[in-house]
């Protein structure tokens, strides 16, 4: 058995949450210790008023950053319309899931090579006095790398995290 399938199976035996829209799913500042999966539905990740995504692809996860920097989260995750998630206590489903916490690392390194990668070639943009509009296209593809850590054949439940 794969390792995703394992990490999928752990997941679809979490309790289920449901948010309704307009109802904050996780507040920036906040410390739950919750990892969430989104199960189905529509989130708006928002920090310091910025708005860096909208998503709805299930397995979609949502209070790694939080968990792994020990630290409150860092986004504002709001529901664009009624969104259910898994819901796991973060610390006890490392502790005793160890592949999710390899998981989580993996996605989350995957994301910052990305982030590298495309800082690199809108440093370069830059460099070469390339317009606006063309650096706003590689800031959104940087931004989108890093929202599906790259990989877009990754199956339900290994889907990048965000807060």
């Amino acid at each position: 058995m794969s390792e995703a399938v394992t990490i999928r199976e752990r997941f679809t035996a979490l309790p289920l949450e449901t948010f309704e829209a307009g109802e904050v799913v996780l507040a920036a500042g906040s410390a739950t210790g919750r990892l969430l999966v989104l199960e189905e539905g529509l989130v708006e990740v928002v920090k310091d008023g910025v708005r860096l995504a909208e998503l709805g692809e299930p397995g979609t996860m949502f209070g790694e950053l939080a968990l792994l920097l020990g630290r409150p989260h860092t986004c504002d995750v709001l529901a664009v319309e009624r969104s259910t998630f898994r819901a796991a206590d973060a610390a006890g489903l490392l502790r005793d899931e160890p592949a999710v916490a390899l998981h989580l690392a993996a996605l989350l390194a995957r994301r910052l090579d990305l982030a590298n990668h495309a800082l690199v070639e809108v440093r370069r943009q830059l460099e070469a006095g390339q317009p606006r509009g063309a650096i706003g296209r590689a800031l959104d593809r940087l931004g989108n790398l890093v929202r599906y850590g790259g990989d877009p054949e990754l199956a339900p439940y290994v889907y990048t995290a965000w807060v």
